[in-house]
């Protein structure tokens, strides 16, 4: 994992990486699977030879694309592809709300929050690589902070978007992932932008797993479970019927029910169109080559 200075997260990437991988090993149209040719001895070692080395081009490929398509941000402030609700993006939401990672300055050790979105705010869907949040811009603060024990999982919800269900359970998707492995997690924010809000989005989670999302399959479930409490800053958030947000919350991590209602972080995604796996190999690969052949010339002067 790099530092704080704009570098790609490596993790992230390989995880990225993998992800389109496993797509193509698993039946990906634009990968042939069938032999053309009657294996022999030599066939077979001529084979090997060139899977290892197929391999790790379409690595190094991969790695190429993703500079390219921007599918990971680095630590500063950014502009999000969605913001839900889409009516706060430019504008300060008329609430603020520390659940679920400020919960110290609530006296809470835990908590299990989820939150929905309506498919109607997004406009298309893709990879889902990053969630990002902004402090709210009168009673939040700069700060950086590790939260101790912390899980996020996404899943696509036929759970109205002011329609939560009380019992956590009857809200999760068949399609279900830990985008963000239990574990430490480290938030910060500048606490930058217009005196008066909106302040940046610099609060920024990134996936350990992205997140498939299609909005023609229904709302988007964010299932936060903190574990180990913290303290962080209050979020910007909005209290309004009907904006494609709301949640379900309560103060025991493993309780099975909580409370509902319509308040809900203002919350930015970063979403990447799914690559085609033959369109990344090759535009990754043809910038890698490009950078490799630069490196050369290089070390010839």
């Amino acid at each position: 994992m790099k530092g704080d200075d704009g570098i790609l997260q490596d993790g992230v990437i390989l995880s990225f990486v993998n992800f389109i991988l496993d797509k193509a090993k698993n039946g990906d149209p634009n990968c042939p699977r069938q032999r053309l040719y009657k294996s022999t001895t030599e066939t077979k070692t001529m084979n090997n030879k060139m899977k290892s080395t197929t391999c790790g081009f379409r690595r190094l490929a991969l790695l190429g694309a993703l500079l390219l398509l921007g599918a990971i941000n680095p630590a500063h402030a950014i502009t999000p592809t969605v913001v839900v609700p889409n009516g706060n993006a430019m504008v300060e939401g008329n609430s603020n709300n520390g659940y679920p990672f400020d919960l110290g300055q609530a006296g809470l050790s835990s908590q299990r929050y989820q939150q929905v979105y309506a498919a109607s705010q997004f406009s298309g869907g893709g990879l889902i690589t990053q969630i990002v949040f902004r402090p709210d811009a009168f009673s939040g603060h700069a700060f950086t902070s590790t939260l101790s024990d912390i899980q996020i999982d996404l899943s696509t919800t036929s759970a109205g978007d002011d329609g939560l269900s009380s019992t956590y359970a009857n809200n999760v998707g068949t399609d279900d992932t830990v985008v963000f492995a239990r574990g430490p997690l480290t938030l910060s924010s500048a606490f930058t932008g217009p005196p008066n809000g909106p302040k940046d989005f610099d609060i920024i989670i990134t996936l350990t797993t992205p997140f498939h999302y299609n909005p023609a399959n229904g709302n988007l479930l964010m299932d936060v479970r903190n574990f180990g409490g913290g303290t962080t800053t209050f979020f910007d958030a909005a209290f309004t019927t009907g904006d494609g947000s709301s949640r379900l919350f309560n103060s025991d991590v493993n309780s099975g029910t909580g409370s509902t209602d319509t308040e809900a972080l203002i919350t930015g995604f970063v979403i990447v169109p799914e690559p085609n796996t033959a369109a990344i190999l090759f535009v990754g690969g043809g910038t890698l080559l490009g950078w490799f052949g630069w490196c050369r010339r290089r070390q010839r002067h």
